[in-house]
């Protein structure tokens, strides 16, 4: 029962964890960045302005990286759930209304 829970609940959880990791990298990068500009030996004459360029470069490299990562756990959801849609519409038509999907068993090919 849990464990069905937890297959359900996968891309929410998935989804949680990706806008908290895109928001966790936004405030890093807000406070970090002018720091490590200043470490680099850069001169500021604007730190606001870098603080929030900061918070918006770290966030998209959150997201490019967690899309990589990520990512395929995503595509085997949305797979989950078009094979769900098809068994839904296959297991739903009667046998005598025509609506049925025909299998033939083969033998793979190139």
């Amino acid at each position: 029962m849990l464990t069905r829970l937890i297959v359900d609940l996968y891309a929410w959880i998935i989804e949680i964890s990706l806008w908290a990791m895109l928001l966790i990298a936004a405030v890093a990068g807000y406070y970090f960045t002018v720091p490590m500009l200043y470490s680099a030996g850069a001169i500021l004459d604007n730190e606001a302005v870098w603080q929030i360029y900061g918070a918006a470069f770290f966030a998209i490299g959150a997201f490019l990286a967690s899309a990589v990562v990520i990512g395929p756990f995503l595509l085997l959801v949305d797979i989950r759930k078009s094979v769900r849609v098809l068994e839904s519409k296959h297991s739903g038509s009667s046998p005598g209304s025509g609506r049925t999907i025909p299998v033939t068993a083969r033998e793979p090919s190139l």
